[in-house]
């Protein structure tokens, strides 16, 4: 099988955005899945031209070539009512396909507008299209409209990450419940796994006795690292330090005994969820969310939000949740773990053993069976 996978962006050098994308892309071609990655690389956006055709695969896997089409974006720029920015990035899309040495059996949009762009050209070649719906919230990011609803029909079946992603796709009337199945998010648990805390935090140079949470996020208004630096600010007693992993945004965390904050390799992130006590991420909207599974994967306690999204990971059992914008009940959910050592124990070994059932191998194998029924039912 030869899937094309289109998706808003694939991680570069030091660009780990969308790193999910490429741990599912490198999933599938252990299972023997050869991938074309079409990926639009925004000059503008990400400050870099990125080489057009590059060969990604793990090795002794089936090929994986990424397509990075170099383009201009015009961020609010719309033609026709139309976002040019969009209407670009399809353009590249259906170039970067006909261009392919060899037409795919299918074609995977990572995301509703990435099914989308690559829409016009299954249905003229009669190639089958899938999406997957990741969204943290769909009507924001692709917005109903005549345009946009218009190659609904054609979608063979629909991967969603959550309960929550599923209910909305069916209640915006972009797919029917039985076109559209639930996987949540799976985490390579070759490189996401328990270590030594004493030994991570000697190669972070963090003292062996402090109680350290870690944010792992974009910092802006919707992941709440500043929420998380305010709440920290508010504390008492013994110190919390803290651990901000993340792309610049204009939420920046600002409290005191911040040990590190900035970007970090994705390989690395392990070593700087071993190195904390606990995994802190006051998020408003999500699909379903990768950190906290990276981070349950390591055996971390958690305290996130409340709402749908959270549903599928998170209860009582492995994690405090909070309203994400009451930062209060946030600091008072940090003091409880700081000062329980026997809480935090148990909560993180529940987020291990959930983590247990959410490897991306088995998620990789169970959409290829789930996208392999929908492609024989027509």
């Amino acid at each position: 099988m030869n899937i094309a996978v289109i998706a808003p962006g694939y991680p570069y050098k030091r660009n780990n955005a969308y790193a999910f994308v490429k741990q599912l892309v490198d999933e599938f071609a252990r299972q023997g899945v050869s991938c074309s990655v079409i990926a639009p690389n925004s000059v503008v956006s990400n400050r870099r031209i990125c080489p057009k055709v590059t060969h990604e695969g793990p090795e002794g896997a089936a090929s994986v070539t990424v397509y990075r089409p170099n383009i201009l974006s015009f961020s609010g720029w719309k033609l026709g009512g139309k976002p040019i920015s969009r209407l670009i990035r399809r353009r590249a899309v259906e170039r970067a396909l006909r261009r392919l040495p060899q037409q795919p059996d299918l074609i995977y949009g990572h995301f509703w507008v990435s099914g989308w762009m690559g829409a016009r050209y299954a249905k003229e070649h009669g190639i089958p299209l899938f999406v997957a719906t990741g969204e943290s919230s769909i009507a924001q990011m692709f917005p109903p409209s005549a345009d946009n609803r218009s190659f609904l029909d054609d979608v063979r079946g629909v991967v969603a990450v959550s309960e929550k992603n599923k209910r909305e796709s069916v209640a915006l009337h972009y797919t029917t419940a039985e076109r559209c199945e639930v996987f949540p998010n799976g985490v390579d648990l070759s490189i996401f796994h328990p270590m030594e805390q004493a030994a991570a935090r000697e190669r972070l140079r963090i003292e062996k006795e402090a109680f350290v949470v870690i944010f792992v996020g974009s910092f802006i208004e919707r992941k709440g690292a500043h929420r998380l630096s305010e709440a920290i600010g508010m504390i008492t007693g013994k110190q919390v330090f803290s651990i901000f992993v993340g792309e610049e945004g204009d939420c920046k965390p600002s409290c005191e005994n911040i040990l590190y904050c900035g970007k970090v390799k994705h390989e690395e992130l392990p070593l700087y969820l071993n190195a904390a006590d606990a995994f802190v991420l006051p998020t408003l909207k999500e699909g379903c969310c990768n950190a906290i599974v990276e981070a349950m994967a390591c055996g971390l306690p958690i305290i996130s939000s409340d709402m749908d999204f959270n549903d599928g990971l998170l209860d009582d059992r492995n994690a405090i949740r909070v309203d994400p914008m009451d930062v209060e009940a946030l600091a008072q959910a940090i003091v409880r773990l700081r000062d329980d050592e026997m809480l935090r124990r148990q909560m993180g070994a529940e987020s291990l053993r959930r983590a247990q059932s959410l490897r991306i191998a088995d998620r990789a194998a169970a959409i290829l069976q789930f996208i392999t029924a929908k492609m024989n039912q027509r």
